[in-house]
């Protein structure tokens, strides 16, 4: 799974981790289902992690975001069979020093990078705990990957650079 954010988004991130500290981390909502037993399945499988979901909120001094991610795994057959689904739901709290009030860039900045950074073991955890109670192996998850956004190119420019013109030829009278 990948994270990607502009180097102004990661400025901002920075700017609000600079003034506060993680109090806890703490599961909010889950919901898991399976297929029903005596189904095949064909495969390879293939699981497929998502962030389905991203808020914050003031408590006090406290910033606190929630994260959901979203789990699903399928079988290899045409069209794929949904094998289990699993949702969960993390409030991460962070108290805020030096009554800093963060701005809007960096809120979201924050929530989106380093918040989700912050629950994706736990999540990595539980996914692991509920698939085994589900019945199922538990499948191997990437790592939560940071990279930084690719800047928008408009298809003017990028046509421009895919058929670059040709360099004039001399005429033959040179």
């Amino acid at each position: 799974m990948r994270l990607s954010q502009t180097t102004e988004q990661i400025k901002a991130l920075v700017t609000f981790q600079d003034h506060c500290e993680m109090e806890g981390i703490t599961l909010q909502s889950c919901s898991a289902s399976r297929a029903k037993a005596g189904v095949e399945f064909k495969e390879p499988f293939s699981a497929r992690p998502a962030l389905s979901n991203i808020s914050s909120s003031f408590q006090g001094q406290n910033f606190v975001v929630e994260v959901s991610f979203e789990y699903t795994a399928w079988d290899s057959s045409d069209p794929s069979e949904r094998i289990f689904k699993v949702d969960c739901t993390f409030e991460v709290s962070y108290r805020l020093r030096d009554n800093y009030q963060p701005t809007e860039d960096e809120k979201i900045s924050f929530s989106k990078g380093t918040a989700v950074f912050n629950c994706w073991p736990y999540a990595r955890e539980f996914l692991r705990d509920i698939t085994g109670r589900l019945g199922h192996q538990t499948p191997t998850l990437p790592l939560l990957r940071i990279t930084p956004k690719k800047p928008i190119v408009s298809p003017a420019a990028e046509q421009t650079n895919r058929n670059p013109k040709p360099e004039a030829l001399p005429s033959p009278q040179e």
